[in-house]
């Protein structure tokens, strides 16, 4: 008699009342990125930035605190794909990586760009394609670009962590070039305490839409949420003041 009623006690701890399985605990998106000026940087510490202002709106309306962790790009990236309920941000659409992750919440489009430095040997701004694939192109380690540039013949690419490393390489005379989002590098170029002047922008190859993305084993209830939250501020008017804010080529 004792283990009959062991058994039903089991059985009421899986199915509710109605006889329908209850649902496992479901598990938080855990927030990871790097720095991506306008999107995301830290300031004496401190984040700031499009991305994070729209997800710390996103958590009050879940009634969370905002959380994340900063990694490099390429840990970022790989994170994400390989575990179970990583947010990023921004990350690039690309076909390739379409079915390896979730879409949450679009970012922004951007361009994609060569810059040089005014001391460069040639100028950016009167480069031809055929002039850049000779040079030294330097992207961001982890960046969807490299595939862009290999597919253009482009074969003396160097990578380095962040925004930051691949100014100083080309304020340096380190690379020749740098190719990345428009707005990302304008953004770095001015927090990271660089002139503005001492650069030029070149063609532009390409563009992308950017998201807040997450692991594809992110549980559907989780993901509903973030998407719903997003949606409220929308039509508050939340999402086109903080665009505004900081989107300002818009």
């Amino acid at each position: 008699m004792k283990k009959i009623i062991c058994l039903f006690a089991v059985f009421l701890g899986l199915f509710g009342p109605t006889g329908q399985a209850r649902s496992a605990a479901v598990e938080p998106i855990r927030w990871v990125t790097a720095e991506f000026p306008p999107f995301i940087w830290l300031q004496q510490n401190v984040p700031q930035g499009y991305a994070y202002e729209l997800i710390t709106a996103m958590s009050n309306q879940l009634g969370r605190q905002p959380a994340l962790t900063f990694y490099p790009w390429s840990r970022v990236v790989k994170m994400s794909k390989e575990g179970k309920s990583y947010g990023l941000f921004p990350l690039a659409r690309t076909p390739d990586r379409e079915t390896s992750f979730k879409w949450l919440v679009p970012l922004s489009k951007v361009n994609y760009s060569f810059f040089g430095h005014h001391t460069g040997k040639i100028s950016i701004e009167k480069a031809t394609l055929e002039q850049l694939r000779g040079m030294r192109i330097g992207i961001l380690r982890g960046s969807s670009l490299e595939k862009d540039l290999q597919a253009r013949n482009f074969r003396h690419i160097q990578y380095e962590k962040n925004y930051q490393d691949l100014l100083k390489m080309l304020s340096l005379g380190g690379i020749d070039a740098i190719y990345a989002g428009y707005p990302m590098l304008i953004s770095a170029i001015e927090e990271y305490g660089f002139r503005l002047e001492d650069f030029h922008t070149g063609v532009t190859l390409g563009s992308a839409e950017l998201y807040l993305a997450s692991s594809l084993g992110l549980h559907e209830q989780e993901e509903k949420a973030w998407k719903t939250a997003y949606e409220t501020l929308l039509k508050d008017g939340t999402v086109i003041k903080l665009k505004n804010k900081y989107f300002s080529w818009e």
